[in-house]
């Protein structure tokens, strides 16, 4: 058995430009979303939060996002030990989480409703 591996198409040649990025982020308004482990093996496996603050622009949104990267505190690990965060795309981090018996990590983007 094979599977095909999903490439993306223009949004603007298939008509549809409700996802598409006007490559200047002005799409708004932002939200900080938070996703994290949910304490092991809790069900549901992982927990997403989406803020309730909304951002007019990007620039703040990320300044947003950034601090949340710095300060949020997911329940896992126990007794943090180190916190590393690192850029992932345009829109967010990747934060590494070391505690004393075990590494977690958590990310961190600003997001836009899209309406459906």
């Amino acid at each position: 058995m094979s599977y095909d591996v999903y490439q993306p198409g223009d949004a603007a040649e298939s008509g549809d430009t409700s996802l598409a990025d006007d490559g200047l982020g002005s799409h708004g308004p932002w939200r900080v979303a938070i996703e994290y482990s949910n304490q092991g093996q809790a069900k549901p496996p992982t927990v997403v939060q989406i803020g309730q603050t909304e951002h007019a622009d990007r620039a703040t949104a990320m300044l947003a996002a950034a601090r949340a990267a710095r300060e949020f505190n997911p329940p896992d690990p126990w007794s943090e030990q180190s916190r590393e965060i690192f850029r992932d795309g345009r829109h967010g981090f990747l934060v590494i989480l070391e505690g004393a018996t075990s590494t977690f990590h958590m990310s961190v983007r600003i997001v836009a409703p899209v309406q459906a």
